[in-house]
Order: C-alpha cells, then sequence, then structure tokens
C-alpha cells in the first residue's frame, strides 16, 4: 500500500489550520506537520462581511500554509471554509485573492458538510456508538448526534467562541446578565431531542479548556485525546473563566494568550450543551473537522473505520518500526494462555483485549535503542496515535510494555486515572505477557504449537517445535517463577515430540 500524503486547510472563523498526513495502513495515518495562524477571520464580521483586516490576516495565513504544505508534494490538498466564509457576502474577495496568489481554491463547506467531516474525525479516533459531538469554532457551535457509530442529526447554531464573545459578552469580565443571556441563546438554537450522555468535545477551544483541567487538577498523562471532565469541574472551570477579565486569563500558563479574550464564551455554551445533553462528563477528542477530509481523500467509499482500536494499534505497530510478522502466533499464544488460567486470575473480557493489544506491540521501543526498549514501548504507547482506548486503558496498557519482560509493576504515578486492583491486574497480564514473549523468543520462531492446560497440579505448558527449543526453555525458565507467583498455582512445562 502505497504511503499516500493528503494536505488538509481549514479556514476557520479564528484560526486557519494545516493539517498534512501520510497514510500508513488501510486505517490509519501519521502527522507530518501542523500549522497554525489565529486570522481571526470572523473577528468584526458584525454585518457579515470579512473586514479589511481579516481579509489581509486570512491572504497572509494561506501564503504561509499553503507554502508548507506544497513543501510535502502531497497527492491531495484539500482547502476549506467554514462559518466565517459561509456567512460572508463578501467571501469572494477572499477566496479570488488567495486563488490569484497560491493557486488553491477555497470550497466553503455547508453546515452539513462541516458536521460530516467532524463526525469522520472523532468517530474514527474514538470508541463512540451512541452519543453527542459538541464541536466549537470561532464562528460556529455544532452538535451532532450519534447513534451505532452513524451521524444520525446535526445542528448549527452562530455561537462560536468569537461570535458569543461580540454578541453577548461585551464586558470584561461579563456580567451575570451577559452570561444567561448566551446561556439562553444556546438554549434556543439548540434542540436536544432525548438525552444520549455521552458527549465528546471537538475543537481548539476544547483542547484548551482540557489543558487548564489538566493544570488544576495535576493530571498525570499529557495526552488531551481521551481526557475526560466532570460536569462538576467543567462547570466549576467555566465559572471561574467568566468571572475573571481577559487579562487575567492571560496569565493563566496553560491558556494560549490568543484565546484569552473568548476561551470564556467557548466554556460557557459547552457547559449549557452539557446541561442541555445530560452528560455527566466531556471527553475530549484531539481529532475533528481535519482529520474528518482526509479521511474523506484516503478512504472515501467506507470512511467510518469499522475498528478502531485494532487499527490504531496497526498504525501505531507500523510508524514504529515493530516486526508484526510473527504477530499471530503470539496472540494465539496469549489468547489460550488467558483462557486456560481465567478461574485462577478472574479477570474479564476487557482485561483480555489489553493483554492483546500489548501483544500486538511486542517488539516497540527497539527501533530506538534495544537496551532501553521497554521503557521506550512504555512512552510510545503514552504519547503515540493510539484511539479507542480510555487514559485508563492507556495507562495499563503502557505498563503491561514496560514490565513484561521483568520486575514488578508501579502504577503510583497514575492514581488519578487508575482502579484499586489496577496493580494486581498488571502484574498477572505482565507475567502472562512475559511468558508468551518467552515462547516465541526467536523470530522467525520454531515453535509450532504453545498449549496451556490447567491441571489439578498446576499449569502445564505444552511446546512443540522445529528442532531444539533451549532458547525459549531457558527464557520461559526465566519468567516462570513471577507466573507462578501472580497464578499461585506451579508452572510445569513439557515438549512435545516434534
Amino acid at each position: 500500500m502505497s504511503r499516500r500524503t493528503v494536505a488538509v486547510i481549514d479556514t476557520g472563523s479564528n484560526s486557519v489550520r494545516l493539517l498534512v498526513v501520510r497514510r500508513l495502513t488501510a486505517g490509519a495515518f501519521e502527522v507530518l506537520d501542523e500549522e497554525k495562524f489565529d486570522a481571526r477571520l470572523g473577528q468584526g464580521q458584525r454585518d457579515g462581511n470579512l473586514t479589511e483586516e481579516g481579509i489581509e490576516r486570512g491572504l497572509r495565513a494561506m501564503r504561509i500554509v499553503t507554502q508548507v504544505a506544497r513543501s510535502y508534494a502531497p497527492s491531495a490538498l484539500v482547502a476549506v471554509g467554514t462559518e466565517a466564509l459561509r456567512r460572508a457576502p463578501n467571501r469572494d474577495r477572499l477566496i479570488e485573492a488567495v486563488h490569484r496568489e497560491t493557486g488553491v481554491e477555497i470550497r466553503v463547506l455547508t453546515g452539513a458538510e462541516e458536521a460530516q467531516a467532524s463526525f469522520l474525525g472523532t468517530v474514527n479516533s474514538t470508541s463512540l456508538v451512541d452519543g453527542q459531538i459538541v464541536d466549537v469554532g470561532g464562528g460556529s457551535v455544532e452538535l451532532m448526534r450519534v447513534e451505532k457509530r452513524r451521524l444520525k442529526t446535526s445542528q448549527s447554531a452562530p455561537l462560536g467562541a468569537i461570535y458569543a464573545t461580540e454578541r453577548f459578552l461585551g464586558s470584561d469580565p461579563p456580567t451575570n446578565k451577559e452570561v444567561r443571556a448566551l446561556r439562553k441563546a444556546v438554549r434556543q438554537h439548540l434542540d436536544v431531542q432525548g438525552r444520549l450522555p455521552n458527549l465528546i468535545g471537538v475543537g481548539g477551544a476544547v483542547r484548551s479548556l482540557a489543558r487548564l483541567q489538566r493544570s488544576r487538577s495535576k493530571y498525570p498523562l499529557r495526552r488531551l485525546h481521551g481526557m475526560v471532565i466532570t460536569r462538576r469541574d467543567f462547570h466549576r472551570m467555566t465559572t471561574m473563566l467568566a468571572a475573571m477579565s481577559a487579562e487575567q486569563r492571560r496569565k493563566i500558563p496553560s491558556i494560549n494568550t490568543a484565546r484569552a479574550d473568548m476561551i470564556h464564551a467557548a466554556a460557557i455554551a459547552i457547559d449549557e450543551v452539557m446541561d442541555l445533553a445530560g452528560a455527566a462528563a466531556l471527553e475530549v477528542s484531539g481529532q475533528g473537522l481535519r482529520e474528518g477530509l482526509a479521511w474523506l481523500e484516503l478512504r472515501p467509499e467506507q470512511p467510518v473505520l469499522p475498528d478502531v482500536r485494532t487499527a490504531s494499534i496497526e498504525g501505531l505497530a507500523r510508524g514504529n518500526g515493530v516486526d508484526t510478522s510473527g504477530a499471530g502466533d503470539v496472540l494465539a499464544a496469549a489468547t489460550k494462555l488467558f483462557d486456560a488460567t481465567r478461574t485462577l486470575h478472574s479477570l474479564d473480557h476487557g482485561d483480555r483485549a489489553i493483554l492483546l493489544a500489548a501483544a500486538r506491540l511486542r517488539g516497540a521501543g527497539m527501533h530506538i535503542d534495544y537496551y532501553n526498549r521497554d521503557r521506550h514501548a512504555e512512552y510510545l504507547v503514552h504519547s503515540g496515535a493510539l484511539h479507542g482506548f480510555t487514559h485508563r486503558e492507556v495507562v495499563l496498557l503502557s505498563a503491561l510494555l514496560r514490565w513484561a519482560s521483568s520486575g514488578t509493576p508501579d502504577l503510583s504515578p497514575y492514581r488519578l486515572v487508575v482502579a484499586a486492583d489496577d496493580g494486581r491486574r498488571v502484574a498477572v497480564l505482565a507475567a502472562l505477557l512475559g511468558v508468551v514473549q518467552a515462547a516465541y523468543r526467536r523470530s522467525p520462531s520454531p515453535l509450532r504449537s504453545f498449549e496451556p492446560v490447567l491441571r489439578d497440579d498446576g499449569l502445564q505448558l505444552l511446546l512443540r517445535g522445529e528442532g531444539p527449543l533451549d532458547a525459549e526453555l531457558l527464557a520461559i525458565e526465566r519468567q516462570q517463577m513471577r507466573l507462578e507467583a501472580v497464578l499461585r498455582t506451579p508452572v510445569y512445562v513439557s515438549l512435545r515430540p516434534v
């Protein structure tokens, strides 16, 4: 499969953003470059028309991002416009100037097209099946209802961060009356039919708010994608921001100074949407419109991924040089060992899924440094483009790779994320994975059969290979005591005749 490169330019109400991606597999891409320019096309757009200053900023931004995009010689360069251009009677002035100076044609998306792209970017990077997506931009708020991983309905309201600030929040800080007016407008523009408690937030404002919450709670993970903010915490953060002046918000390290004068408007809008949707929490998505447009280029016939987790694992493996040639045998052995010892460890199907995900990434980190490969594998999972997993599952998966070969898992730095019993859970899964990795010590492996059998006197591992298995037996022997300790039963290894 060719590693096709696609560049996407989003000419939004607040920012002009570039995303350059390269296909890794049929279900995964890697980001090659990003660029952002705070053009604020929607600023001062009270009569609908773009201002002269906005057009000038937008043109400069398009020159910059186009130059960066073309340096990658993409097979497709997609440029779109959203709310600011949709509502501007004079939008052709910018569109024609951009085409004249760069050769790029900006296509203004309809509200439905914008919602579809945002939906694709979100659903292809999360495990969302049924729920709602709120996408807050500079010009509009999009609310999408998802049922069975399909976009059921979408609504758009001209209440993005720029427009909401200019129209409703004239004071600095805003008065209680102004805040109530914005909340009322959200309720008037958005009609939530039936409540779906799963709510995912998309857009730069959502990510900025997630960074603020991360710093306030001393959250142990750096990744924003998949972070969950409770209703209570989000409301407290909104109240705090609305009570501050723009200058006070600029002094908060986790808030981009370019957003300080309008981030409170985005927070108020989202807070009201959470109340309307009956959402107990907001899950943060790091992917949205631009990624959705990339998927439409890379998978035009079937843009929705059927299995986000598997696609993400395969992409992470491919992007980090993981040898997957023997993955099938390792996965089969890990499944057999987990199932054979289920009565001893009492773990569930979700735990087995984490074990198999780790087995697929066996060897991650090797291409960085063989001697510290386990630590590098842990980092790659923590920071890599891993989608469809909760933050707790990311911690468990990374710990599995870190501790599969040796040692006792330490989850103490992640107390805010993991459950009370997760230390034992990871210890068991790491011991199981360690034995399977030991059994498939060589590549290609001479092992042809791995059969775990639980008997009254302990766990029997029956091995059959083509040729001698001395290296595999030694490797298993090094893992044997740890497996016996977590399962609390003797482990015996026997060779079957060839």
